[in-house]
């Protein structure tokens, strides 16, 4: 089915994003004077963490069918829906422990661009379930 396409999509790209989020902050909270070296390091990985997901989403919509019953997507967007909430849970708390504070705003922005990285593909799941919908 279609609609686990795009959960499949979702899940491979919020879980490989958290984990290289989580080695990305760690450096930064150790010398915050590297984050520009770091960042760059974090966007290149996170491109290509999201190949994957995003190559998932063009096959979900070059297969994509209207469901028979509203039931039918009802455990996918579960499912994407808890995985947008691990990804915005995982990052508020690693952004708030054993942060120095010459570096929390520099952490700070570093966070939300990570946020909307890692909640696009699963934001994207979302709206391809409503475009199934009967």
């Amino acid at each position: 089915m279609p609609a686990y396409l795009f959960v499949a999509a979702a899940a491979l790209a919020v879980l490989p994003i958290s984990f290289i989020y989580k080695i990305s902050i760690e450096k930064i909270k150790d010398n915050p004077k590297k984050i520009g070296e770091i960042q760059n390091k974090f966007f290149i990985w996170v491109g290509l963490a999201e190949a994957l997901p995003i190559i998932l989403v063009v096959l979900g919509y070059a297969n994509m069918a209207q469901a028979e019953t509203l039931e039918e997507l009802f455990l996918p967007g579960i499912i994407v829906l808890l995985l947008i909430g691990y990804a915005v849970f995982f990052i508020f708390l690693q952004r708030s422990i054993g942060v120095p504070k010459d570096a929390k705003e520099a952490i700070h922005t570093f966070s939300m661009v990570a946020l909307m990285l890692s909640t696009s593909i699963p934001f994207i799941a979302i709206i391809s379930l409503f475009l199934m919908m009967p």
